[in-house]
């Protein structure tokens, strides 16, 4: 008797039926701004899962383009999207109105032009069933430019449990698969201590505070989300100013003396903090130089953009990509093998030490 009431517990607490589909108390919240080519794909992904969330908080942050018409058509056919629009305030507000709007027990954050994969729903339910006190369930990434050529990787063996958030942070370090981006996890709303400011790599911090407080936690070795890699997204939509790197500054500061107070190994704590200063310098670097050389940049950094991509199937024709595109476009050789290198051992700090090299 007292299987069957735990039974009905979980069932009421983490989900429910409707529609002959089950849905989680989960909360997806996506910050929207003239995103009208990428919003549609992006919630298809959420809608046709087999297991659904909650809702789908969905903030419009003042668009300019077609994206209100796109999002207001989905909840017209989909009573689980919600639209809320705010004047222009940034992504930073548009999250923290989604995290204030959530009423699910979970909730995760994505982007509007990411997709996710179509069982990343499922695999959290059958997390939730192997333990109902779960507090962030993290997942592998991959990066993609078309839908068409995604190749959804279904590993149901992919799953490791960790007792606490330092430990899946450290594992995540020694595989040199840095943390980051808020939209890597999903967590308990309630394990959320920060809201974002409004500045520029604050994912940083959030993410660092997220994993750093948590208790029990699952990590997925297999991708279950891909984020798009859109052409120039990395040079020219960015602003050189004094003010930017200042900010940029103060988050790495900021994750720096997190990170050197906590319980962490020592060598764990050098290879996070190594990461976030190579990743400073870098992205500097990219927006001093791409004011001053934009062609030769937008090369380099369209091949640095490929650099990540974790098919090994793919790692020859990758390969070949980089020699072709860089000839191509008339990169000396010494810098293609360079590439070439990069792309065969991916340790983050040898691209973007070698790749600052070449641009100086």
């Amino acid at each position: 008797m007292s299987n069957q009431l735990t039974a009905i517990f979980f069932l009421k607490r983490y989900f429910t039926m409707e529609n002959e589909k089950l849905i989680l108390n989960l909360s997806i919240i996506i910050p929207c701004y003239n995103v009208e080519n990428y919003i549609e794909q992006c919630l298809n992904s959420i809608v046709q899962q087999t297991v659904q969330p909650k809702e789908i908080i969905c903030i419009d942050d003042g668009a300019t383009d077609n994206t209100a018409n796109v999002i207001q058509d989905f909840a017209q056919k989909f009573s689980c999207v919600k639209y809320i629009y705010q004047t222009n305030q940034g992504v930073s507000q548009a999250r923290n109105i989604g995290i204030n709007q959530a009423t699910g027990q979970y909730i995760q954050f994505v982007d509007p032009d990411d997709i996710l994969h179509p069982n990343l729903f499922a695999t959290f339910l059958k997390v939730l069933k192997i333990s109902n006190v779960i507090e962030l369930f993290y997942f592998e990434n991959q990066n993609f430019e078309k839908l068409e050529n995604i190749e959804f990787n279904n590993n149901d063996n992919s799953l490791i449990r960790f007792d606490t958030g330092n430990e899946l942070f450290t594992h995540i370090i020694e595989n040199k698969k840095y943390p980051g981006a808020c939209w890597k996890y999903i967590l308990k709303k309630e394990a959320l201590n920060l809201r974002f400011e409004g500045r520029n790599h604050e994912d940083h911090l959030i993410t660092l505070d997220v994993l750093l407080s948590a208790n029990l936690t699952y990590y997925s070795k297999s991708p279950l989300y891909y984020y798009r890699k859109r052409a120039n997204s990395l040079t020219s939509n960015k602003k050189i100013s004094t003010q930017y790197i200042e900010l940029f500054s103060q988050i790495i500061d900021k994750c720096t003396k997190y990170v050197q107070k906590s319980n962490l190994l020592p060598n764990t704590k050098i290879q996070y903090i190594n990461f976030l200063r190579s990743d400073y310098l870098f992205n500097i670097n990219i927006y001093y130089l791409y004011k001053e050389k934009p062609p030769i940049i937008e090369v380099y950094m369209h091949i640095y953009t490929r650099l990540f991509i974790k098919n090994n199937a793919k790692k020859l024709s990758n390969i070949l990509y980089i020699i072709r595109y860089g000839m191509k476009n008339k990169i000396p050789l010494k810098h293609i093998i360079i590439f070439i290198r990069a792309s065969l051992n991916k340790d983050i700090n040898f691209i973007t030490n070698k790749i600052n090299a070449l641009l100086n």
